[in-house]
């Protein structure tokens, strides 16, 4: 067995590493990332849509709710989607519905597959 060194990696400081790292011999990494209009977009919007429909009568601010998850299916849609824009109408979303578990599971889902969370 040949001798190849140490391949460690130190990060120091005050770092805040984000995404793949890797080290050694004929290492290979892949990652996916879906766009905003991606299908799991619109599956996990179809998803919390459904939800909302079927749940609208424990939520307090339902009419708000509807209008959030618009903004998020709006801002999505777009051909340079706003993250900013994204985020702020999905915490509202969150808030509206962490009433219901399986609604608010499926908020988290929809940010993670517009890539702004998860």
């Amino acid at each position: 067995m040949a001798e190849h060194g140490d391949r460690g990696i130190s990060i120091g400081g005050h770092a805040n590493v984000s995404g793949q790292i890797a080290t050694g011999d004929n290492v290979t990494q892949n990652q996916q990332v879906a766009g905003a209009a991606g299908t799991d977009a619109a599956e996990a919007l179809a998803r919390v849509e459904a939800l909302l429909e079927r749940h609208a009568a424990e939520l307090p601010e339902a009419a708000r709710a509807y209008r959030d998850l618009a903004d998020v299916r709006e801002e999505a849609q777009e051909d340079d989607p706003d993250p900013e824009r994204m985020t702020g109408a999905l915490a509202r979303l969150g808030r509206r519905v962490a009433g219901v578990a399986a609604l608010a599971e499926a908020v988290r889902a929809l940010a993670a597959a517009v890539g702004v969370g998860g």
